[in-house]
């Protein structure tokens, strides 16, 4: 076992506090979605074997049954796992991005072509755009606006100039 000799608490850098917070939290967020995932991974597993059970026990009964019900159930688990997911995004966003613009952020407002990580709605013509596709995003007083592409960016809601 090595130990090392030099304090590292004795002799700060600029920002290292920073990085040493930003790295520890980073880390607690990825152990924590690993264990979800995990969690996730034996639910699926649990609900995969009683969907069998419950399929053999109609085929042996001779009663039709339909994958309507299994489709309804999967596609709330979805929308649950999306507003999860929504969540901590929001939660990232809010911890850390800043409220004035950097050089390389586009200026509040501006229409942003991006390839949306879920499902979002257009805000132009309410059609799904799901994850994996390209949309344009916008940063608005009331969060963030989507449109497809083929609404195409909407007006600006950045306040005017001189306002």
């Amino acid at each position: 076992m090595t130990h090392c000799h030099q304090d590292h608490h004795d002799h700060p850098r600029e920002g290292s506090d920073v990085g040493r917070a930003a790295e520890e939290f980073a880390r607690r967020v990825a152990r924590d979605a690993s264990r979800f995932g995990e969690r996730l991974a034996e639910h699926a597993g649990e609900f995969g074997r009683n969907l069998a059970r419950e399929w053999r026990g109609h085929r042996r009964a001779g009663t039709p049954w339909s994958g309507d019900d299994v489709r309804v159930v999967l596609r709330e688990v979805r929308g649950m796992l999306s507003d999860i997911v929504d969540g901590v995004d929001e939660l990232v966003e809010r911890l850390f991005v800043r409220e004035r613009p950097t050089e390389d952020a586009p200026p509040a407002g501006t229409w942003v072509r991006v390839v949306t990580s879920r499902e979002v709605t257009c805000a132009g013509c309410s059609r799904s755009i799901g994850a994996g596709e390209e949309c344009h995003v916008q940063k608005a007083p009331e969060g963030r606006v989507f449109r497809c592409l083929a609404c195409g960016p909407g007006p600006s809601t950045a306040a005017p100039s001189g306002a």
